[in-house]
């Protein structure tokens, strides 16, 4: 694992998020589009509450 993407200690996690960085979005069925994954926007990508830190490693795609 990268050292800017160590384990975040829980109480300094983003609640959104759960201190990944990146949200699973997922388009409506009706729009074309694919799901992806997109920067947290609460923690800007952080993983963090206080938004310190670099911007952790995007998630791999979820099977299926």
């Amino acid at each position: 694992m990268p050292m800017h993407d160590r384990q975040i200690p829980a109480e300094a996690r983003c609640g959104d998020c759960e201190g990944v960085g990146w949200k699973w979005w997922t388009a409506a069925a009706d729009s074309g589009e694919e799901s992806r994954w997109i920067v947290c926007r609460e923690c800007l990508g952080t993983g963090r509450r206080d938004k310190k830190g670099r911007k952790r490693v995007k998630p791999e795609d979820p099977e299926g």
